[in-house]
């Protein structure tokens, strides 16, 4: 199970771009995401993944989409949860950046991430 962090604020959504070398969708864009431990609440995971990831510590709300998909290792379910920053003012580390919602149009995210491209690109980023 796979926990990924939609973090919004102020128009803006964090993505980042994977390594050329990842396993899995190299060189695709990303929210920050990953693995959830055994034991960890999907929540907490997407907590935890998000610091890891980009610096960013942030406080987790709804529950987005739940996509399943496959990986190197078999198939997956990933769980979407809309996400804010608890101080907006923090930059992120790289290789993740704040991104006008509308710029979306012309990332390349893997296929599991359309359904929730498509309802932030219509306007449902409250955040």
């Amino acid at each position: 199970m796979i926990a990924v962090a939609v973090v919004l604020s102020a128009g803006r959504v964090l993505v980042g771009r994977r390594r050329d070398d990842a396993a899995d969708a190299p060189g695709r864009d990303e929210f920050p995401g990953g693995k959830v431990e055994a034991g960890e609440a999907v929540e907490s995971a997407a907590v935890r993944e998000c610091l890891e990831e980009s610096g960013i510590a942030v406080i987790i709300g709804e529950r987005l989409e739940v996509a399943r998909s496959s990986a190197s290792g078999g198939p997956i379910e990933i769980h979407f949860l809309r996400a804010s920053p608890v101080d907006p003012d923090v930059a992120p580390q790289p290789p993740f950046t704040w991104l006008p919602i509308g710029d979306l149009t012309r990332c390349h995210f893997p296929p599991a991430n359309a359904a929730i491209i498509r309802r932030l690109l219509a306007g449902d980023d409250r955040g």
